[in-house]
Order: C-alpha cells, then sequence, then structure tokens
C-alpha cells in the first residue's frame, strides 16, 4: 500500500505538470485539442490524488502502522470517526487533503464551464495545476504520507491521536477550514485568468462570483466550529482568544468578504477593477502565509504543527505565488482602468467602499498583532507579547463602524441619494434604534443585569450601547426593505405577505440571502456585546462548600470516576442553584487518555440560553476528591454565537441555491446534478451545527446516569488541611 500511495503523489505530480503545459498552450493558442487535453489533465490529476487520499483513508482504517503517519495519529483503541478524523490530524495528512480538495473543485469548475468562459478557462485551470504541482512537490519530497519504517522496527500499535483533537468538532473543523483555504485556489484562478488574458470585463467576475461564496463559506463554518472547540474544550471561557493560527484562517475570510461586496460594484457599475483583482490576490497568498506559519513553526500556538523542514518550503511557494500574481498585476495595471467613477459620497458604492476599507484595516490590524512579537524579536533580540486585550482596543470600534456600515449600505440609494431618499430611508431605522437603544439596555440592566451583579467599565458600557445601537439600526433597516418588498408584491401580485415573501427569496436570492447572513452576524454582535457582563472565578472548594457568582450559587459535591474504552473520566458533581431555588447539576471534569496519561483533557459542562451561559470548568482536585479547583463563567448572550452561524450558514445557502432559470437551462442529469450538489452542500455546513448540539447532549450522558456514580465517599479521605488540590487526576489503572 506505501508502494501504491506514493506512486500515486508522483504521477499526480507529473500529470499536474503536464497539464499546466497543455493549459498554457491552449490558453496561448485557442487550440480545441489543447483545451480538451488540459481537460482531462485536470481531471486525471485529481483521480490520482484521490487514490493516494482513498489509500492513506484505507490505512488509518485499518491499523497498518508499516506507515509512519498512520502510526504517529492513530491506534487500535481510537473508534471509527477519530480514525477518519487522523486523516488530517497531521501534517502531511491535512497536506494531502488540501491538495485533493483543490484537485476536486478545480475538476468541478472545469466541468461546470466546459462549454462556457472558454479564453478563461485554460488559465484557469494553469493556475490550479500550477498550485496543485507545488503542494504535489511538498507532498511527494518533503513530508511525503507514505514514508514507512524498516522491517525490523514497525510498530504493532500506535502513538494515538492528540487527546485535544478526540472531539467530534475537531473531527469537522480542520476539513471545514482546510476547504475553505484550498477552494479559494479557484477564484484566485479566474482572477489570474483575468490578469493573463487581459480581460477585466466583469466576465470573470460572473464566472467566479459563487466560487468565491464556497471557500467563503466553509471559512466562516471552520472559524465557528473552531471556535465551538475553544468554548468547550480549553477551560477558558471564551470562543475567540486571539491566537495567531485563528488569526490566520481569520485574515482571508475578512478579505474575503470584503470581495465579495465590492465585486457587487464592479458587476453593477464596471468599478473597482483593480480594487478586486488586488482582493483577490491578497485573499489567496493569506491563505498560503497563514498555511506557512502554521507549519513552519515560527509561531507558537496550540493548533500549529511540530516545526518541521516543510515550512522553508511553504515559503518558496509564497514568495513564488506573490512574485507571479503580484508581477502580472503590476504588468497589467494600465489595463485595469474602471469604466465609470463614483457619482456621490451619499451612495450604496460609497458605503461599500468604506465597509472594504474597514476590512482591510481590520486585516492590517490582525496581521501586525499577530507578526509584530516575531518581528520585534528579530529586529532587536526583545521578545514581547500581544494579547486580547491589544487586539480588542483595536477591533472592537472597527467592528463598531462596520456595524452601523451595514446598515447604511442596506437601505441607502444607488449612485446618488437626493435629500428625499435619505429621509425616506433612514428616518425609521434612525427612530427605533434612538428610542430602541435605551430602552432594551434599560430592560436588560433591571430584568437581569443587576441581578448577576456584573460591574462593567464604562468603556465596555460604551461599546456594548454602541454595539446595541448598531444592531437595531442594521434589524429596522433590513426589515424596512424586507416590508416595502412584500408590501410591493401583495399589491401588485395579489399574494399574501408570506406568499410576497417567499417569492422575494425565490427570485432575488442573491440580494435577501444576503441580508439573512447579515442578520446572523448580527447575532453574533449581539454575543459581543454580551461580554460587558460576563462574569468568571477561579475557586477552591472542599466537598459541601458553596460559591455565588452573581444569582447562581454552585456547591460542590465531590467527584466520581468512569472506566471507558481508552480513557477515564473524572467527574466533579456540582449542585447549582439560582435565586435560592434547586436548577440543575453540573458535572465538570477531566479525561485522561491511555495512551497520554500526561495529557489530560477538560471536559466542560456549559448550561446554556437565549440570556446567558454558566459554565464550568474542573482545574484539579485532590487524589480522594475532598478539593477541588475550578473556572466558572457566567457568559451572557453567548447562545446568539452559535444561533448566529446557523442564520449566517442559511442566508449563504439561500443565496447560492440554484434558480428556476439556470436549472431550466440545464440538462435533466445536470439539473440534478447541481441540485445535489446544492443540497449536500447544505449538510456538509449544517453539520458542525447538528453535531455541536447532539455532543452537548451526550458528552457526559444523562443527569440521571451520573446521579447513580457512586461519589468518593468523604469517609474514605485522608484527613487534609490543604487549602488547594496537590494532587492531579491519577492515570487509570
Amino acid at each position: 500500500m506505501k508502494s501504491i500511495g506514493s506512486f500515486a503523489i508522483y504521477t499526480s505530480l507529473y500529470i499536474s505538470l503536464v497539464g499546466a503545459a497543455l493549459s498554457f498552450v491552449a490558453g496561448r493558442t485557442g487550440s480545441r485539442r489543447f483545451i480538451k487535453a488540459s481537460r482531462f489533465a485536470v481531471y486525471a490529476t485529481y483521480g490520482s490524488v484521490a487514490v493516494a487520499g482513498s489509500i492513506l483513508l484505507y490505512a488509518l482504517l485499518t491499523h497498518d502502522f508499516s506507515i509512519q503517519y498512520v502510526a504517529s495519529v492513530s491506534d487500535k483503541s481510537m473508534p471509527f470517526f477519530y480514525l477518519v478524523g487522523a486523516f488530517w490530524g497531521g501534517q502531511a495528512g491535512s497536506l494531502l487533503f488540501w491538495v485533493t480538495i483543490v484537485g476536486l473543485f478545480t475538476s468541478l469548475a472545469t466541468y461546470v464551464n466546459r462549454n462556457r468562459h472558454q479564453d478563461f478557462m485554460p488559465w484557469v485551470q494553469f493556475t490550479c495545476l500550477l498550485v496543485m504541482m507545488g503542494l504535489l512537490l511538498i507532498l511527494a519530497f518533503v513530508t511525503n504520507p507514505f514514508e514507512g519504517f524498516t522491517f525490523a522496527n514497525t510498530p504493532t500499535d500506535g502513538e494515538g491521536l492528540n487527546p485535544l483533537l478526540q472531539t467530534p468538532k475537531m473531527v469537522l473543523h480542520p476539513p471545514a477550514l482546510l476547504t475553505g483555504l484550498a477552494t479559494m485556489t479557484v477564484p484566485f484562478g479566474f482572477a489570474m485568468a483575468a490578469l493573463f488574458t487581459g480581460n477585466f470585463s466583469s466576465q470573470w467576475v460572473k464566472a467566479a462570483r459563487k466560487w468565491i461564496l464556497v471557500p467563503w463559506l466553509f471559512l466562516s463554518v471552520g472559524n465557528i466550529l473552531g471556535g465551538m472547540w475553544a468554548y468547550e474544550e480549553l477551560g477558558w471561557g471564551g470562543y475567540w482568544a486571539w491566537d495567531p493560527v485563528e488569526n490566520a484562517a481569520f485574515m482571508p475570510w475578512l478579505l474575503a468578504t470584503a470581495l465579495i461586496h465590492s465585486l457587487m460594484i464592479q458587476e453593477r457599475r464596471g468599478m473597482l477593477k483593480r480594487w478586486n483583482v488586488g482582493l483577490m490576490i491578497g485573499t489567496y497568498l493569506l491563505t498560503v502565509f497563514g498555511t506557512y506559519i502554521t507549519r513552519s513553526g515560527l509561531i507558537e500556538s496550540v493548533h500549529t504543527f511540530a516545526q518541521s523542514d516543510v515550512g522553508n518550503y511553504f515559503l518558496a511557494f509564497l514568495l513564488t505565488a506573490t512574485a507571479i500574481s503580484v508581477g502580472m498585476f503590476i504588468y497589467r495595471w494600465s489595463d485595469m482602468e474602471g469604466e465609470e467613477t463614483l457619482d456621490s459620497v451619499a451612495s450604496r458604492e460609497s458605503a461599500f467602499m468604506l465597509n472594504n476599507w474597514v476590512f482591510v484595516a481590520m486585516t492590517v490590524v490582525v496581521l501586525f498583532g499577530t507578526m509584530w512579537p516575531k518581528v520585534k524579536t528579530w529586529l532587536t533580540g526583545q521578545e514581547v507579547s500581544i494579547g486580547p486585550p491589544w487586539f480588542n482596543r483595536w477591533m472592537i470600534p472597527l467592528g463598531i463602524v462596520l456595524l452601523l456600515l451595514m446598515g447604511v449600505g442596506t437601505i441607502i440609494a444607488w449612485r446618488k441619494a437626493t435629500l428625499r431618499n435619505l429621509k425616506r430611508d433612514f428616518i425609521k431605522p434612525l427612530i427605533f434604534t434612538v428610542l430602541g437603544t435605551p430602552a432594551i439596555g434599560a430592560a436588560y440592566w433591571f430584568l437581569r443585569g443587576q441581578d448577576l451583579g456584573a460591574d462593567p467599565t464604562t468603556l465596555s458600557l460604551v461599546y456594548a450601547g454602541l454595539t446595541l445601537a448598531g444592531c437595531i439600526f442594521v434589524v429596522t433597516s433590513m426589515f424596512q426593505e424586507f416590508w416595502r418588498g412584500a408590501r410591493a408584491r401583495v399589491t401588485g401580485h395579489d399574494e399574501n405577505v408570506f406568499e410576497a415573501l417567499f417569492h422575494l427569496f425565490r427570485k432575488q436570492r442573491r440580494r435577501y440571502g444576503g441580508y439573512v447572513v447579515h442578520l446572523g452576524v448580527i447575532c453574533m454582535f449581539l454575543a459581543f456585546s454580551g461580554n460587558a457582563f460576563k462574569l468568571e472565578k477561579d475557586v477552591s472548594l472542599e466537598r459541601g462548600e458553596s460559591v455565588q457568582l452573581g444569582d447562581y450559587n454552585l456547591t460542590y459535591k465531590g467527584l466520581s470516576e468512569e472506566n471507558v474504552p481508552g480513557k477515564t473520566l473524572y467527574k466533579a458533581h456540582m449542585d447549582v442553584t439560582h435565586d435560592g431555588e434547586p436548577a440543575y447539576t453540573m458535572y465538570p471534569g477531566k479525561a485522561v487518555f491511555a495512551a497520554t496519561p500526561q495529557m489530560p483533557t477538560s471536559e466542560i459542562d456549559i448550561k446554556s440560553g437565549p440570556l446567558e451561559d454558566v459554565y464550568t470548568a474542573l482545574v484539579n482536585f485532590d487524589e480522594r476528591g475532598n478539593r477541588a479547583a475550578f473556572k466558572i463563567f457566567v457568559n451572557p448572550f453567548t447562545w446568539w454565537f452559535w444561533m448566529g452561524g446557523v442564520v449566517l450558514v442559511l442566508g449563504s445557502m439561500i443565496a447560492m441555491w440554484p434558480t428556476r432559470e439556470s436549472l431550466e437551462s440545464l440538462s435533466t442529469p445536470m439539473r440534478f446534478g447541481r441540485l445535489g450538489a446544492a443540497g449536500g452542500l447544505i449538510l456538509v455546513c449544517l453539520s458542525p451545527m447538528v453535531v455541536w448540539q447532539v455532543e452537548s447532549d451526550t458528552k457526559w450522558g444523562s443527569a440521571e446516569r451520573w446521579s447513580h456514580v457512586e461519589v468518593t465517599s468523604e469517609a474514605d479521605a485522608p484527613d487534609t488541611t490543604s487549602k488547594e488540590p496537590t494532587i492531579g487526576p491519577k492515570p487509570p489503572s
């Protein structure tokens, strides 16, 4: 199997090289024969890579420990779900997965456009095949996933997957994120095709429009799912810590979001040609840059791979891609003159441009904060650290500005807004905002905030108030648009309101799907505002001792232990009362894996609701469970972050769903194929949300199950006067 897998990688490398040459000739000559041959090369490259991926997956499922990669990321005790996740759990496997996704989506783009955009497609294929060739060179000669052991030292069992990765979310988060980064190659290919051909009309924009939505959607799901993992597994009470690798995945998302908005202006007005091509190049280069810092050991993070020579090769790949793309961009600069200019500052085009500048500014802030500590060390030898407070100092104001621009861009007129337009469009949202912000803020404070005992600072209150105002403004602006569109159909088509809304979404999916995406973002901003009222406490409790946090009282009742296949679970039992009334029992704990007893993982217990989450993490405990240390949080509105993710995915699918007109123009097999692809994309994007809910319900089993597990008897415990737990989880027997 090792030989076949390696041969498949070498074959893919050879075919990609030949295919790139064929695509280049096809682009230069327009020869149909070379165009067909280059298409076949794309399909064949993907086929060879898929064979290699299938072999590696089979080796993982069958425990073929003669392959070093299989032995390093799996063991015989791992269930099927995690064996599949081990495919991308290490450096070589994740890179093979990346190449496979690039090949898959390049093949899809080639097939879908086999009869369209014939001047562009050879150059798209040329770009994508060059990207695949660069990655395959690294796979073949630097980090081959099929490298084996000598016969004498082949292990009988593997080392196992990192315990932190053995959760359903981490089986889904990496492939979602990797798919988002990998599929960015296709829209980058269209931008490079525009540069190679010198054709900067809206043709490349229309061709690339949906291909940019795919990586944006996968990056969105991947980042949200990564936040879920951090929130539920790491025990620090948050879902975004501005970790360098988190930032590496966030920066391409920021620029891709800006690009989606600015492409609308070029498609509608013929403006921003240079800006859009530059944004696309920058977005793709950031995906490669993020991969480089993740795999090079340049930065330290819980997400990074071990330092290896592969980072040098990715740096070479990044520099080569930068030189070619930026060189072509400079060469074609004079050909990218816009067809029209901005008519007025008071226009939707202007709002979108400001929106773009804010996204770029946020990207620059994140890039600077991520890399400056390393640059500072290089320049002066002095080590510095940039943490969440620095990022929040800059990103929160920029985020509030972005939120307000979201509302302005929804309702302001195209080209030029007159005073009459401004009065008609803005007066109602502004009234709702001015009246609703203090009313809703005061209602929350008197009904819930003061009961929590939160003591927010003046600045955090200002930010929370501005965020609330922005949310109200955007929501009322969008509902005003919904109402106007529905009312027009009710009067003109004899429909009721629900029928009118259905037809609005059906006929203008991009527009109204975008509004739904914005509603998802509003939910996330609401979650951000809750950080102003966040409560947290680090506490050490003896059995029977209680702690008060807000109007919640948590009492430590003792510790229980259960042996399950491959690991031992240690559970703290905590009875929770709310306003003096019994509420529920929580079971924060630790898991100690048999393969890696030195790496216990946290098992967080969270009671989540629309108003707040109660979050408990077991930090440490003594051997008898007489005393345990906890981190306890009350996190207002965090539930809305996950709900926002669901709404965002829903809106994206509405915008991407094929229209009836586009389906009617296709043959029956193609029609069902496109519907099947869209439906499959929905399942893929929504599956993380389903897994999150299922896992939340089943992580520890039912409360009844744990209520019958015997708590360590206090009478059996030795006398101790220690005020802190001194012994961590004992290894499983």
